[in-house]
């Protein structure tokens, strides 16, 4: 690839969605202007909050980035316009790497929100922000060569890459037919080093649980981890994850999952185990030593609780506290029979 010396919208694209969040940032703040990404998890969505502030007088504005190739209508627009009026501010801006359609345009004009569409944000990168397309075209070449920080094997290809939460640091999820890497860039945006911080091979993997926004990934072989993931598209992560069933549920495979007071209750086609929410595996159940299973508390107001009996030199009870003890109970009868 040749040294590219000016933006373009093909460079934008590739930009991860995080960096090109924080890239309209970096233009805003080249321009005069205060400007900080929010936080991924209480963004009400806002991706920068920029501020102009002289001899007193301050404007505050709410920027909302779209990596789209698809123009973007009337609905983003009237929707990200409620902002001003809930959030009290100037205005509202709405950046992408498209176009807007005229319906978007004309909607925009009665609420104060102002479009920058792709070729207008390229024009000002180039003359606000030359100097930095050199380099973050380098990042792209040499993602272009490996997936990011992570070598692939031979026999090794990328699923997915997403950005993502995990256990509350922003990192960049890929996913191959092999392994799961947590990616993490060092450095600046504009000299960013992409690094593995974590590697989970395919075949670790014992399962998953959708809760709400987020993924649970349940792995481990001796002892149980589960991992909290925050991808921004859930459902794209979900449906790889589910084409990757093949290969992990030849061995151990999840059954049930459920966070329960300070504990992850896990129930496999192996054994049943609770995890404390700090990572520490508290208790382990090998399915074949469980030999007797109840339900007991039927009280209006009182919690039923989860009674499995297992058998080692003797008989020892233990007692879960879970949602649906009943329907815990069955799936456990089965997964007994079963084993």
């Amino acid at each position: 690839m040749n040294a590219i010396t000016n933006w373009s919208l093909d460079q934008l694209l590739e930009i991860d969605p995080f960096d090109l969040e924080n890239l309209v940032a970096f233009l805003f703040r080249k321009m005069g202007y205060k400007a900080n990404v929010t936080s991924r998890s209480k963004d009400g969505g806002v991706d920068v909050e920029v501020k102009l502030e002289h001899f007193g007088l301050s404007h505050r504005w709410l920027v909302q980035v779209k990596r789209y190739l698809n123009p973007v209508g009337v609905k983003e627009v009237r929707e990200y316009s409620s902002l001003r009026y809930r959030e009290k501010v100037d205005g509202v801006i709405i950046v992408t790497t498209s176009t807007f359609t005229e319906d978007a345009y004309r909607e925009a004009t009665e609420h104060n929100v102002k479009l920058i569409e792709g070729q207008l944000l390229v024009s000002m990168l180039n003359h606000y922000c030359g100097d930095a397309a050199k380099n973050v075209s380098d990042g792209v070449e040499k993602n272009s060569i490996a997936s990011g920080g992570a070598v692939l094997k031979t026999g090794e290809s990328v699923h997915l890459r997403e950005p993502a939460t995990v256990e509350g640091t922003r990192l960049t999820l890929v996913i191959t037919n092999r392994n799961i890497y947590f990616e993490q860039n060092s450095g600046g945006l504009f000299s960013k080093k992409p690094e593995i911080s974590r590697r989970i091979e395919v075949r670790d993997l014992v399962g998953f649980s959708n809760l709400k926004k987020e993924i649970l990934l349940v792995v481990g072989k001796k002892k149980f981890e589960v991992i909290r993931i925050q991808p921004k598209d859930i459902l794209k992560v979900l449906n790889v994850l589910e084409q990757l069933k093949t290969d992990y549920m030849r061995g151990e495979s999840l059954l049930r999952l459920e966070q329960a007071k300070n504990n992850f209750v896990i129930l496999t086609n192996r054994r049943l185990a609770t995890i404390a929410l700090g990572g520490e595996e508290s208790l382990e159940l090998k399915l074949k030593n469980i030999v007797g299973s109840e339900v007991a508390g039927s009280g209006m107001f009182s919690r039923q609780k989860l009674i499995i009996s297992e058998v080692r030199e003797a008989v020892t009870k233990h007692v879960f506290e879970v949602n649906d003890a009943k329907g815990w109970k069955n799936q456990i009868d089965e997964a007994v029979r079963s084993a």
